[in-house]
């Protein structure tokens, strides 16, 4: 979407008031947009998998080289990076753009193996230069892809069935793709993995004419002596003509390939193939939680044990959109509804503060997503909020676009300060996940009237990625909160400088910098457009508009411990260090640092001493296609002694070892597989009890994950690029987008042109395209590379013109990715070579200038 205008003068005080917003999605969690010109989905491969450090980890989302063993499956196809240092590519005549690349010296893996059985590691090299690779199975000497062989296997000739450590390092100058595959059969390790680059005679073409044409007068026959010789009784030898050649660009090979696509055109051919030289074969609490890593980042659940009642009686106010009502008899989100009281909309200037989306573009739900996360309601079904039992009273102040007024903002404030007939304000606590403004006096009155009354002011520090300080996030009275990822590290888009007061997290789409193997984003209440209307759901998002509810629900908690807590006492707490994760020194980034709920409960709560047991991790999640086993440190907060503790009950499917006697407390935890049913995802708790009648309940999730569940290819990039090539040979995208994998499987979108510049990437304008996707593994640009994924519409190798028209929709595309090419064989006379592909390249910052953050809304 494009940005609107920040600011407009309405009158000399009021000017536009814009959302903090997120920058969308989780890639793979596509919602459905409104009118999408074009829409599909990508199936994966059986046994496909990916490396867990590719570039797009190390480079794009900036994670450090993976330690732990990666663990297989009995058989895969994988595709993989390694490099022995970093550095920049080199641009060889166009194979590699001037990139950036990251050292991951090894990967390593564990794979089950028996007598008999054996792995194959291919290289692929990079910018057409082969790198050797070392291929290293536990107890025993390494073999080496070495020479013109880009080779080598491991055979277990004896030995016993067991899961071996396998390494594949690179012993080479520059990175490397590469695939390692152990399959049951012979047909995928003997499979093409690279474009068929057959040779064949230029300009010459053997066509084979339908038998209803057998005694017509022929364009074949029709041509001058000695441009077509017949070989059979309908197949003839065909030769450009001279008008042909003399319209040659420069690449004799690829016109001879264009002009035999063209002879397949014509109504009497029934097939035309090139003239080969030769031919061979080449040989995955609340039932959301587990998402939520938010939570634990700020130390949710010790907070929670502190303030059971989830800031009961506290009542917040959530400045923004509005809130998601299905209907006019409906009430509103189910995971809000049973918390919401009532509000205003000083948008429509009555009461019903309802999100009633945008008309153009995407619904975001912006203020359903920031209420979610304050107090969304404990109920067994999808989310829980910070403060789960206070009280939201939604004010709407943002309309189409995610914009408002800053005389709706003031007006909005004033009413709750001065609460209905002389009575205490409305709200204890405000949420403003919006910005954008400049310092406005009236605005700052309205504040301050509000904290002389003990309210208690939150708001997003903006998503710009600057210093410039914004509105009324920046104002003396209010609470400043910048983003972080799972990791704490301040997110790429987050505003900072002198004016943060802390941090808290807002996620990033562009990094899974927790490495939980899934893109940092914060998880809460939205909708989704389902059968041609918008219901209730849930959705990732990222901005500082997400970071804010989490500072907002912590506050409710402290005014429910400490009802009196004001601006003042907050402040004092907050430059002693006791709300956040402190380390002695403010920060432009984090401010006092990054908020800590159990710390600042804690600090609000009268003679708290303990003791309180945690976990890490907060939740267990198990399963065949990752961790079998986890060990989890139970910590004590306070200062009293934990007693009598044990553990009580645990899921069926759990083996739990206990160690009451370390310090800290050690928990061994491993999945039972035969206790679970293939693909149905199990719940349960380890309940483990201390001190008479407390518990502490540790989420536990276990999967027997099935091959089509966990495909995984990687990261995928769908481009819509131009049908000819530049004079170099390399497809450009006139359009991308992004997906990750869920449930084995990509769903893709593009928007359609809104006519505005600059054109965002996923923006599509009418015209005839080709439709691919693959991944990007070694981060040099371009997709669909030897040892990288790939997909064509319809089918690659015999990708086909999607044309895209103005005001019309193409959507359920199905298309097919993984690591094989097609063959060229009398099973598939249809593909043709691709002598010097060298993938589809993506578009970077040269080629347009794209879209940032936007202060309003970005939707990738």
């Amino acid at each position: 979407m494009r940005a609107l205008i920040a600011f407009f003068v309405l009158s000399p005080w009021m000017v536009v008031l814009t959302g903090c917003s997120d920058s969308g999605r989780s890639d793979g969690e596509a919602s459905e947009r409104l009118s999408s010109p074009l829409s599909g989905s990508i199936a994966i491969e059986a046994n496909t998998r990916i490396d867990q450090d590719t570039m797009d980890q190390l480079g794009r989302e900036g994670a450090a080289p993976a330690n732990a063993e990666q663990k297989l499956p009995a058989s895969f196809v994988l595709a993989g990076y390694v490099s022995r240092n970093s550095g920049t590519y080199p641009a060889l005549a166009s194979a590699c753009q001037p990139q950036n690349y990251e050292t991951d010296l090894i990967d390593t893996f564990s794979v089950p193996m028996a007598a008999g059985e054996t792995i194959v590691l291919k290289s692929f090299g990079t910018c057409g230069t082969e790198v050797a690779l070392e291929l290293q199975v536990e107890g025993y000497p390494p073999v080496r892809t070495a020479g013109g062989d880009e080779t080598a296997q491991f055979r277990l000739n004896s030995g016993p069935a067991d899961d071996y450590e396998v390494v594949v390092r690179n012993v080479g100058n520059l990175p490397a793709r590469y695939m390692l595959l152990k399959t049951a059969g012979t047909s995928q390790q003997n499979a093409a993995y690279q474009w068929p680059d057959h040779r064949f005679v230029e300009g010459e073409a053997i066509v084979t004419l339908k038998e209803s044409e057998l005694g017509q007068p022929s364009s074949l026959s029709a041509q001058a002596p000695g441009t077509a010789r017949k070989l059979g009784s309908r197949t003839w030898l065909r030769t450009m003509s001279v008008t042909a050649r003399a319209q040659d660009r420069g690449r004799p090979a690829p016109d001879t390939l264009d002009w035999i696509r063209s002879l397949r055109q014509q109504p009497e051919v029934e097939s035309a193939a090139p003239n080969y030289r030769m031919q061979s074969q080449s040989p995955v609490g609340e039932p959301l939680y587990a998402k939520q890593w938010h939570y634990d980042v700020i130390n949710g659940p010790v907070a929670w044990q502190i303030e059971p009642s989830g800031g009961s009686g506290v009542d917040v106010a959530v400045l923004d959109t509005g809130l998601f009502r299905e209907s006019d008899v409906s009430g509103w989100h189910p995971d809000l509804n049973r918390n919401v009281v009532s509000g205003r909309d000083y948008v429509d200037n009555d009461f019903d503060p309802r999100d009633p989306g945008s008309s153009v573009g995407g619904n975001v739900y912006h203020g359903t997503h920031v209420a979610g996360t304050i107090a969304s309601v404990i109920d067994n079904k999808g989310s829980g909020g910070v403060a789960f039992g206070a009280s939201l009273l939604p004010v709407r102040v943002l309309g189409e676009g995610g914009t408002g007024s800053s005389a709706d903002l003031i007006e909005a404030i004033v009413w709750l300060v001065n609460g209905s007939g002389g009575q205490p304000p409305r709200a204890q606590v405000v949420n403003m996940s919006l910005g954008g403004l400049p310092e406005i006096p009236q605005l700052e009155s309205a504040i301050a009237a509000g904290v002389n009354k003990g309210m208690l002011f939150v708001a997003a520090a903006g998503n710009g990625a600057t210093t410039v300080k914004s509105y009324p996030a920046a104002s003396s009275n209010v609470l400043a909160v910048s983003a972080v990822d799972g990791a704490r590290n301040l997110a790429s888009y987050s505003n900072y400088g002198s004016w943060i007061d802390l941090a808290a997290p807002g996620g990033d789409a562009g990094r899974d910098a927790n490495n939980d193997g899934e893109a940092d984003l914060v998880w809460s209440t939205s909708a989704a457009l389902k059968s041609g209307r918008y219901q209730p759901d849930y959705r990732g998002l990222q901005g500082t508009s997400m970071a804010a509810p989490h500072v907002s629900g912590v506050l409710a908690m402290m005014k429910a411990q400490k009802p009196d807590l004001d601006y003042g006492n907050v402040r004092a707490l907050l430059e002693s260090g006791e709300l956040t994760e402190y380390s002695g020194s403010r920060s432009d980034q984090l401010g006092y640092g990054v908020l800590d709920a159990a710390k600042a409960v804690s600090a609000a709560s009268q003679g708290f001493a303990g003791p309180v047991l945690s976990a890490s991790p907060a939740v267990v999640s198990l399963s065949n296609e990752g961790v079998e086993t986890q060990v989890v440190e139970l910590n004590v907060y306070g200062s009293a002694p934990v007693t009598g503790a044990s553990v009580e009950s645990h899921p069926a499917w759990l083996s739990v070892e206990s160690d009451f006697a370390a310090e800290p407390i050690v928990l061994d935890v491993v999945l039972l597989r035969d206790k679970l049913t293939p693909d149905v995802p199990a719940r349960g708790d380890i309940v483990v009890g201390y001190n008479v009648n407390k518990k502490l309940r540790i989420p536990v999730i276990g999967q027997l994950i099935t091959d089509e569940k966990a495909r995984n290819a990687g990261k995928h990039f769908i481009l819509l690029v131009d049908t000819e090539p530049n004079q170099q040979g390399v497809y450009l995208a006139e359009a991308q987008v992004t997906a990750t994998v869920q449930d084995g499987e990509y769903l893709f979108h593009f928007e359609a042109d809104d006519g505005e510049e600059p054109r965002s990437l996923n923006e599509v304008t009418p015209g005839d395209y080709y439709l691919v996707a693959g991944t990007d593994i070694d981060g040099d640009g371009f997709i669909c590379q030897a040892g990288e994924a790939c997909a064509e519409y319809p089918v690659a190798g015999l990708r086909e013109v999607v044309t895209v028209r103005s005001g019309q929709s193409i959507s359920d595309l199905r298309m097919t990715t993984g690591f094989s090419r097609p063959t060229i064989s009398a099973a598939s006379p249809g593909v043709l070579p691709r002598p010097g592909f060298q993938g589809y390249r993506l578009i970077n910052s040269t080629d347009r200038a794209a879209v940032t953050n936007s202060q309003i809304k970005a939707l990738q």
